[in-house]
């Protein structure tokens, strides 16, 4: 598998309102580990304990994982028969572990809501999806959707969660919260998989979290 190189600069000094590419993309696979461990879940309590604080009270409800995966497997066949390109970003908050020691897992939960109401506010289509993608990640599928318009979507997502700590109504008061983001574009092809698109993403977000997190990593390919 490989990815065209992005078209963006490369100085991971600019400021980090700007868009900055996934340097060096290679070749690699997606571990299918985590998959099997949400099966093997599946029947447990502990699955059914999880489904429920997931869909319910705890935070803002969003998509389980498993719907997340079944839509992207249909949208992938679809996009690959009419040749359009699919978006697909991860985010997380930076240093999120910290804040959770530090003022705790209600107060990080009514954050978090938060958060998934900004995101919920920028993809207003009925084909985007938001869902938890694993622990406090959260991935976005952009259907149709090029790698420019998906910056433009996470730059206004980074952007106004940056600014929750001036909201009246923020749990962590003059806590300066910021989002990183990583972005993979692809025009599924049958060389490629929904695989490829997930895992491209991930390799977008950890490159993000490296450059020191607040800001959004592109990665393009698949063409």
């Amino acid at each position: 598998m490989s990815f065209q190189p992005p078209f963006y600069s490369n100085d991971l000094s600019k400021p980090t309102d700007s868009f900055e590419p996934l340097q060096q993309p290679k070749a690699f696979a997606l571990t299918s580990l985590p998959l099997r461990l949400w099966q093997t879940l599946q029947p447990t309590r502990l699955y059914r304990q999880v489904k429920q604080r997931w869909t319910r009270k705890s935070v803002v409800q969003v998509s389980l994982r498993s719907h997340f995966d079944t839509r992207l497997d249909s949208i992938w066949q679809r996009l690959e028969q009419d040749r359009q390109p699919l978006s697909l970003f991860l985010c997380e908050v930076d240093d999120f572990d910290r804040l959770r020691r530090q003022y705790g897992d209600s107060a990080c939960n009514t954050y978090i809501g938060q958060v998934i109401k900004v995101i919920q506010a920028n993809i207003e289509r009925s084909t985007d999806m938001l869902a938890r993608y694993h622990g406090d990640t959260f991935a976005v599928l952009l259907p149709q959707t090029s790698i420019d318009e998906a910056a433009c979507i996470a730059k206004k997502i980074r952007l106004r969660v940056k600014a929750l700590k001036d909201s009246p109504t923020s749990p962590l008061p003059d806590q300066a919260i910021t989002l990183s983001l990583g972005i993979a574009t692809i025009v599924p092809t049958p060389k490629l998989s929904p695989v490829n698109s997930i895992a491209a993403a991930e390799q977008s977000l950890r490159q993000a979290q490296r450059a020191g997190g607040n800001r959004v990593i592109l990665q393009e390919g698949g063409r």
